[in-house]
């Protein structure tokens, strides 16, 4: 990769963005004019296809996932309680779930949903059509060239971070999208008051992986750019490292009072929205 750390923001195309940090030989950059923080360095010069290996998804990579396939169950119910959170926007539909990875969130999903699902990684999207037969395209969202306004939803579960270029995908999605349809999606929350206090060392900054860091600023401006509005936004995750704060019930506190320091945004076709909160 190359060391230039100063590539200007995909944002708003500012140059010169300010140094914040060095986080595992990576420099973590914020914008100047519109505030985003990005990974500095080119992504262009990443090796996507070794990064997202068979090593990614069972447990090779300490700084993402422990072991992501042998955490099956766990990740499966956490998928249901998604599908159950998506019935209230649409009952029934088609859905494509970008970044589906090995495909257990579909599995739950086609319960409800005609499901489809794109993922750049070559080995979980294998998996993901040899274990559980699902319909998925192995690439990226651009190059699977889906029918414009095919689905009813669209799911990016821990995706738009990422991505080299965020500003296209969400502007396909636009495409791809039904008029009166929903594109979910969830990211980490940089302008939290967790992730700020945390500042390099918040449990989300892991480069090269996560590529971008959004504050509800940054991704409502990033959305808007793209043609969609902000329907509404909801904070959960974690809000400190005290023991309490990390219990389960803890963390469901900070859920249901819309805090933590993960994101999940709507967004939809219109010119006006629902206040974020």
């Amino acid at each position: 990769m190359t060391r230039a750390a100063n590539r200007p923001c995909h944002l708003c195309s500012a140059s010169q963005p300010k140094f914040l940090y060095a986080k595992d030989d990576y420099a973590i950059v914020e914008c100047a004019s519109c505030g985003l923080v990005y990974v500095g360095e080119d992504p262009t010069q990443i090796d996507f296809a070794q990064l997202y290996g068979e090593a990614y998804y069972r447990g090779g990579t300490d700084q993402v996932f422990a072991n992501y396939l042998g955490e099956e169950s766990v990740r499966r119910a956490s998928a249901r309680r998604r599908v159950w959170g998506l019935r209230w926007l649409k009952w029934r539909g088609r859905l494509l779930d970008v970044g589906c990875a090995a495909g257990f969130f579909l599995v739950e999903a086609q319960r409800c949903y005609d499901v489809q699902g794109v993922e750049v990684s070559e080995f979980s999207s294998r998996f993901a059509r040899e274990r559980f037969g699902l319909g998925v395209h192995t690439g990226t969202l651009q190059a699977a060239a889906l029918p414009a306004e095919s689905f009813d939803l669209i799911t990016l579960w821990d995706v738009i971070e990422h991505v080299p270029d965020p500003g296209p995908v969400l502007a396909e999605c636009r495409r791809l999208l039904k008029p009166d349809g929903r594109i979910v999606l969830t990211t980490g929350d940089f302008g939290s008051a967790y992730a700020q206090r945390r500042a390099s060392q918040w449990h989300l900054l892991a480069p090269p992986w996560h590529l971008y860091y959004f504050s509800r600023h940054t991704l409502r401006r990033l959305a808007e750019r793209a043609g969609r509005q902000v329907a509404g936004c909801h904070a959960r995750g974690v809000t400190g490292d005290h023991p309490l704060l990390r219990s389960r019930v803890g963390v469901a506190a900070s859920n249901l009072l819309g805090l933590g320091d993960i994101m999940r945004m709507t967004l939809m076709r219109g010119q006006t929205g629902a206040a974020v909160r």
